[in-house]
């Protein structure tokens, strides 16, 4: 099966699903980088583009992708997809901005500027019930942009979502960009992240809960988003009620996983205890095992 990257939100969901079903998505390690230690099904990198001509083509039997890629499959006849990610996690975070951090202390303005833009755009997206989804879909169809034809993109940007060919249904929770606070980089969302990349050893042992939450912070930068948003709110552009002014980064312990498992990110490693497939405690891949930490496999 395709996914985008080791590190992409598409491997880490689809890694989910397969194991909530009892199937091994593997291991990675130090020594073996593929991410197929111990693996029941072989996950490659595919570039998004390609995943609909790579799944005609017979190489992948199918693959976890952002859209319009898998609408393109259905529009092309050659595929259907089988679950959304919203299925999967409901409400699940997907795309970031990220800039180097040496870039936002020398940009400290630039910086806020960019985020108010995103914001602005996030608002623009979901009011009046999803009304400015077609035009969005007409924007990205262009070719400096994603290029895919209109159709394929609006069958799921406006509020709608097609499994195959005339089976259309309404889903206008499938791309959520600024309802319930969608667009606030909640230290919880990271911290869901950062153990998916423990427990399939890119991060090859095991920390304590703290150090979870130390990353969190170090990445995520509300305070840059609040003050985005109180300029926003200052000149009229949006309403003080559309942001978390109160929160502590954190989401309420969240049941929307399809395999019923809460998260709670403030007990990150008593998470990976719950979950079946996966490393949890000190544990660590040496060679094609899983041993406790400290030992070599042998």
């Amino acid at each position: 099966m395709g996914m985008v990257f080791p590190v992409s939100t598409h491997n880490y969901e689809l890694r989910y699903w397969l194991a909530a079903g009892g199937i091994h998505p593997g291991f990675y390690s130090p020594a073996d980088v593929t991410g197929q230690v111990l693996a029941d099904v072989l996950l490659s990198v595919t570039p998004p583009p390609q995943m609909p001509a790579t799944l005609e083509a017979g190489t992948i039997r199918g693959y976890s992708v952002g859209e319009p890629w898998n609408q393109q499959a259905v529009h092309k006849g050659i595929g259907v997809p089988v679950i959304t990610d919203y299925e999967i996690w409901r409400n699940n975070p997907e795309k970031v901005l990220g800039v180097m951090k040496a870039w936002a202390d020398a940009h400290p303005n630039t910086h806020v500027a960019l985020v108010k833009a995103l914001i602005r755009a996030a608002i623009w997206l979901d009011e009046n019930d999803n009304a400015n989804r077609t035009e969005a879909a007409r924007i990205l169809s262009r070719p400096d942009y994603v290029g895919a034809d209109f159709d394929v993109i609006a069958a799921s940007m406006t509020g709608t979502f097609e499994y195959e060919r005339g089976d259309k249904r309404p889903v206008p929770d499938f791309n959520v960009f600024f309802r319930e606070f969608a667009t606030y980089p909640y230290y919880s969302d990271a911290i869901w992240y950062l153990t998916q990349m423990r427990r399939w050893g890119q991060i090859e042992e095991g920390k304590p809960d703290e150090w979870y939450h130390d990353v969190a912070r170090s990445v995520y930068r509300p305070d840059v988003y609040l003050e985005a948003a109180k300029q926003l709110v200052e000149e009229g552009r949006a309403d003080r009620g559309d942001f978390p002014w109160d929160t502590d980064g954190y989401r309420p312990p969240q049941d929307g996983f399809i395999d019923g498992i809460v998260f709670d990110a403030r007990s990150p490693n008593a998470y990976l205890e719950q979950l079946a497939i996966g490393l949890k405690g000190d544990e660590r891949v040496v060679g094609t095992r899983v041993v406790p930490g400290g030992g070599d496999g042998r």
